[in-house]
């Protein structure tokens, strides 16, 4: 897991600085993107899968939601792209894009879906 969190975590980055694991900092500059493995599942001796969350974050002063659009349009482009890192490759694949309504309406939000399938090259 911590292989895989390393290798996401480089990767996100390279689409977006303000990329966090799980939860940003309270003092995060908008907009950012949180990611989360909720669970892995193994498929067999070489292949696992594991969802990856992907969350955007913006405060726009005026209300407008392009920021966020665009930078989850940048997020998108990882669909069918092959992460590789060191003896494992994986593909994601979008399985939903869903608005999400915060409790603060001054707060935008998007989720991205994505299954990761992970294929070992063996030990």
């Amino acid at each position: 897991m911590i292989k895989l969190r390393t290798a996401l975590q480089s990767f996100l980055v390279s689409k977006h600085a303000r990329t966090y694991f799980q939860s940003a900092p309270e003092d995060a500059t908008y907009p950012y993107i949180v990611y989360d493995l909720p669970d892995i599942l193994d498929d067999g001796e070489y292949q696992e899968q594991t969802l990856v969350e992907i969350d955007g974050w913006d405060n726009p002063t005026n209300g407008d939601s392009t920021a966020l659009e665009n930078l989850m349009t940048t997020i998108n482009t990882i669909n069918k792209t092959v992460l590789t890192a060191d003896d494992m490759a994986a593909v994601f694949y979008l399985e939903s894009k869903l608005p999400i309504v915060d409790e603060d309406p001054r707060i935008k939000r998007r989720k991205n879906i994505y299954l990761l399938k992970i294929y070992n090259r063996g030990e």
